[in-house]
């Protein structure tokens, strides 16, 4: 498999984010194969807690081939970005980074809306984005409706691994004193992403991989569960297809099935799919790219 940042072949060009609070971020811009007919919806490509766009070159390629340019940003304090290094401020801020995102996009591209692509951790923020926006009831001003339909990737929602609970009463505490106090993100095995060894060896040495996130990194996505578990039934109305790994050893299968269902009212697509939590890199991934191709075909 590759191990660069970006394809070999049609690599995508690297783009620059100014977010609203004037933090700055980076994203790969994908354009799309197109015959000249209508375009496609672009798509947002949103990666989990300690991953980057790096690793979705190839989902990424594929839904460009399918007509869809495609943004991959890198969350603030991940990836390359070394200002505030795994922080992030609050939920509300996360949610805010995304909608900068997707209204980029919108503008870029002049489309009226985006499908947004979730991956792990990054599911879980983009179904609460997409809750807030369909029917959440937000304390400040709601999100624009500009999400054409949710594609979840093994989505984050109902984790097998999680921090212990000495770690949360450290997380607690520190919230007031030492907000950016450092803590180990629990997924420092590679072989829980993968079976395949190339992609083991990629994870090894990447050196944008993040590893430790803040205190209020982690009460931030401690928020995004608290705001999806309270969600009421059928609160997340944006079309959403929820593709599972069969060997995913980090995330519950069966009771994100089951949230994802409670969440939009049983109107959830859910497909199974042979591989472990990151289908990427599958040595054989074409299931998973063409399956993930069609999920943004509404």
């Amino acid at each position: 498999m590759e191990t660069d940042s970006v394809p070999a072949d049609d690599p995508p060009r690297r783009v620059e984010l100014s977010l609203r609070d004037g933090y700055a971020t980076y994203g790969w811009l994908y354009a799309p194969a197109g015959d000249g007919g209508q375009p496609r919806p672009p798509v947002v490509y949103v990666h989990g807690i300690q991953s980057h766009p790096g690793w979705f070159t190839r989902s990424c390629g594929a839904l460009a081939r399918a007509g869809h340019a495609v943004l991959a940003v890198a969350r603030r304090g991940s990836g390359e970005n070394t200002v505030a290094r795994g922080h992030a401020r609050s939920a509300w801020q996360l949610m805010e980074d995304l909608d900068d995102a997707v209204v980029w996009m919108c503008k870029h591209t002049g489309a009226a809306k985006a499908h947004l692509v979730g991956v792990s951790w990054g599911g879980k923020l983009a179904a609460a984005y997409c809750q807030a926006v369909s029917g959440g009831r937000a304390t400040r001003d709601q999100f624009v409706v500009r999400v054409a339909s949710l594609t979840l990737v093994a989505p984050g929602i109902v984790p097998r691994v999680d921090v212990g609970w000495r770690t949360k009463l450290a997380v607690a505490s520190s919230l007031v004193g030492r907000p950016g106090r450092l803590f180990d993100i629990p997924l420092s095995d590679v072989a829980l992403f993968t079976d395949n060894e190339a992609g083991r060896a990629f994870l090894r040495g990447d050196p944008h991989r993040l590893t430790r996130a803040t205190a209020r990194f982690l009460f931030a996505s401690r928020v995004l569960d608290w705001r999806l578990s309270r969600a009421g039934a059928g609160g997340l109305t944006v079309p959403t297809t929820l593709l599972l790994a069969s060997r995913d050893r980090i995330i519950d299968n069966d009771a994100t099935a089951t949230a994802i269902r409670r969440l939009t009212g049983g109107n959830a697509r859910v497909v199974t799919l042979n591989g472990a939590h990151t289908m990427d890199f599958e040595e054989s991934p074409d299931e998973f790219l063409t399956t993930l191709a069609a999920a943004t075909g509404y």
